[in-house]
C-alpha cells in the first residue's frame, strides 16, 4: 500500500494502513484479505495471472467495497476537516481507477481467447488495429459479444490477411485417361453420365467444368 502514501500523506496514511491490518487480523475475513497493487505499474495485469484473472477480479471488488466502508467510516468521523475530505475524494478516484483497469484487463483476456477461436493469429495486433477494446462489444459480464460479426471486415480485407488462419487450399484436379485418385470423369467419352454431370454442376462448378475441359466438353 506504499503507493497510496503520497496521496493520502503519512498520518491518514497509518489510520488507514491500521483499518485495513485490523480488517486482515480478524478471523472472519481470512479468506478475503486485502491487498492493494498500484495498477499504473502493470500489476493484475500480468499474462501468468490470466488463469485466475476471475478471482482477482473478485478479490479486488472486495477490496473496493471494504475500503468504501472504511473511507465513508472517515469522512463521517472527520466531517469538519477540509482537507481530509479532499484527501478521501482522491483516494476514491484511485480506487475507481483500479476498478476500471481491472475489468479492462478481463475484457482484454477475454476478447484475446474469442479474437483466437475466430482464427486471428494476432490478437493484440487486431484490437490495436480496431482502435481498442472500447471498439467490441462486451455483455454485463464482461464477455465479449459478436467477435465473428466485429472481425469479418478484417478477414475481408487483402492487406490484413496474414492475421488470420487460412484454409488449406484444395490440389487442383489433374484428370487423366478420363479420371484420377479415383474420380470418373462423367464428362468423358468412356465414363459418359448424363446424372452424374448434373449432380457434379451443382456440388462442385469448378472441378466440373476442370472435367469438361479435360475431356473436351465446352460447358
Amino acid at each position: 500500500m506504499e503507493f497510496l502514501k503520497s496521496i493520502l500523506g503519512d498520518e491518514l496514511f497509518s489510520q488507514f494502513s491500521a483499518a485495513v491490518d485490523a480488517y486482515n487480523k480478524n478471523p472472519e475475513n481470512k479468506d478475503k484479505q486485502i491487498k492493494l497493487g498500484n495498477l499504473a505499474e502493470g500489476q493484475y495485469v500480468d499474462k501468468g495471472k490470466y488463469d485466475s484473472i476471475a478471482a482477482e477480479k473478485k478479490n479486488l471488488e472486495g477490496q473496493i467495497k471494504t475500503l468504501n466502508g472504511t473511507i465513508k467510516t472517515l469522512k463521517d468521523n472527520n466531517a469538519d476537516n477540509e482537507e481530509l475530505q479532499k484527501t478521501i475524494t482522491t483516494l476514491q478516484t484511485e480506487l475507481k481507477n483500479q476498478q476500471t483497469a481491472n475489468a479492462n484487463t478481463t475484457k482484454t483476456y477475454a476478447l484475446r481467447e474469442q479474437l483466437s477461436k475466430a482464427g486471428v493469429l494476432d490478437p493484440d495486433y487486431l484490437i490495436y488495429k480496431a482502435g481498442g477494446i472500447e471498439k467490441f462489444t462486451f455483455d454485463k459480464e464482461n464477455h465479449p459479444v459478436g467477435v465473428e460479426e466485429a472481425v469479418r471486415a478484417y478477414k475481408e480485407d487483402k492487406a490484413l490477411v496474414h492475421l488470420f488462419q487460412q484454409k488449406p487450399e484444395k490440389p487442383p484436379y489433374n484428370p487423366q485417361n478420363g479420371g484420377a485418385g479415383g474420380n470418373v470423369n462423367p464428362f468423358a467419352k468412356e465414363t459418359y453420365n448424363l446424372t452424374k454431370q448434373g449432380e457434379l454442376l451443382r456440388a462442385n462448378p469448378e472441378q466440373a467444368r476442370a472435367m469438361a475441359a479435360a475431356a473436351g466438353v465446352d460447358i
